[in-house]
């Protein structure tokens, strides 16, 4: 079924509607940085890794959605890449806003600390997306960003606010509202990588052998992040049992019951499910 890729539907449905009604829901909370994350170092530095991690993805997905714009083939892929563009300016500007209250409440100097929570392969990874997009190869620019970086990282998104519900509600609701986004971007990806590619078997077979590689080394990278995370949310949770009582990894799943191990089991099966239906809604598996 096509899907309306036009910027009058979309400015329609996302701005207009989503984004006002994600606002309204900010304004009424209010961005008060909670009292136990200001008084709590260990919560602190966890809240503020966390949002870290997010500018650092955000700020690339800004980066690349915007290079795509210049080599899109046709006006549904132009349109997409620019909403997609917009969409991950604003992730950028709030996380970033978010963070800054965090630092501000601790004392930490904001404008490095994002930097530091790059590794050497997800700098790698990264950088490989930069020259794909450069050079104006459009298709495999959108695999690598949408359908590998955001096909694999927005799986967490629900984990993440379900984590944060009970003590930061208001970042909890900055998550789900790029959660809505990202859902979007993966399956408009999907949807725009399998139309480019009917017809033309040769260009097939290599982007699906790119996607293999570059899933296998994001596979890599997200899994050093998730157990460095879930193992620092689980210790911060335990040391906090009272403000996590209610805090689930999953539906219906409390993270106080669960082991760490478990809940690092349940996530990276989550990934895998959902990139492998994403793939496959892409023609590349």
């Amino acid at each position: 079924m096509p899907i309306n890729t036009s910027i009058k539907h979309w400015v329609n449905k996302v701005p207009s509607r989503q984004w006002q009604k994600a606002d309204q829901t900010l304004l009424q909370m209010g961005t008060t940085l909670p009292t136990a994350i200001a008084e709590s170092r260990p919560l602190a530095e966890v809240h503020r890794l966390d949002l870290s991690l997010f500018v650092v993805f955000e700020e690339a997905a800004l980066r690349i959605s915007g290079a795509l714009t210049r080599s899109a083939p046709n006006a549904d892929a132009l349109n997409f890449s620019a909403q997609q563009t917009l969409d991950e300016a604003r992730h950028r500007e709030i996380f970033w806003q978010r963070l800054g209250d965090s630092c501000q409440a601790s004392g930490q100097a904001q404008a490095t600390i994002s930097e530091a929570i790059l590794t050497p392969p997800l700098r790698r990874f990264l950088e490989r997306c930069y020259e794909v997009v450069d050079s104006g190869e459009f298709i495999e620019g959108l695999v690598l960003m949408n359908l590998v970086f955001e096909g694999m990282a927005y799986p967490l998104y629900a984990y993440e606010r379900r984590y944060w519900q009970p003590v930061d509600p208001y970042l909890a609701a900055l998550v789900n509202s790029a959660f809505i986004d990202e859902s979007r971007h993966v399956a408009y990806g999907a949807y725009i990588v399998n139309q480019l590619l009917q017809g033309d078997s040769a260009r097939q077979a290599k982007v699906r052998k790119l996607c293999q590689e570059a899933s296998l080394a994001m596979g890599e990278i997200f899994t050093y992040y998730i157990h460095k995370f879930v193992k620092l949310f689980d210790s911060v949770a335990h040391l906090h049992k009272d403000l996590f009582a209610t805090a689930e990894f999953a539906p219906g799943r409390l993270i106080a019951a669960t082991p760490y191990q478990e809940q690092i089991a349940v996530i990276q099966a989550s990934i895998a499910k959902q990139h492998t239906e994403l793939l496959a809604r892409a023609g590349l598996i």
